[in-house]
C-alpha cells in the first residue's frame, strides 16, 4: 500500500491509499519496459541513437522561449 509519503504516488484526496507494484533497482527479463535516459555523452558515437538529431515534433507556446528559440 502507497499513501502520501511515497515518491511516486500522489493521492488525490486526504486519506488516500493505492496498491501499486514496485520494482526498485531490480532489473530482469520480467520487465517489459526500462525507461533510461542519456546523461553524458561518450567518447563513440551510438548508429542510430547518439549520431542523429531528431526534429522537434512542437514548438515552444510561450513568447520568451518562442524568442529564444528562433534568437530574436
Amino acid at each position: 500500500m502507497t499513501n502520501k509519503g511515497h515518491s511516486c504516488y500522489h493521492p488525490r484526496r486526504t486519506g488516500e491509499r493505492k496498491s501499486k507494484s514496485f520494482r526498485g533497482c531490480i532489473v530482469d527479463a520480467n520487465l517489459s519496459v526500462l525507461k533510461s535516459v542519456i546523461v553524458k555523452k561518450g567518447e563513440k558515437d551510438i548508429p542510430g541513437l547518439t549520431d542523429t538529431t531528431v526534429p522537434r515534433c512542437l514548438g515552444p507556446k510561450r513568447a520568451s522561449r518562442i524568442c529564444k528559440l528562433f534568437n530574436l
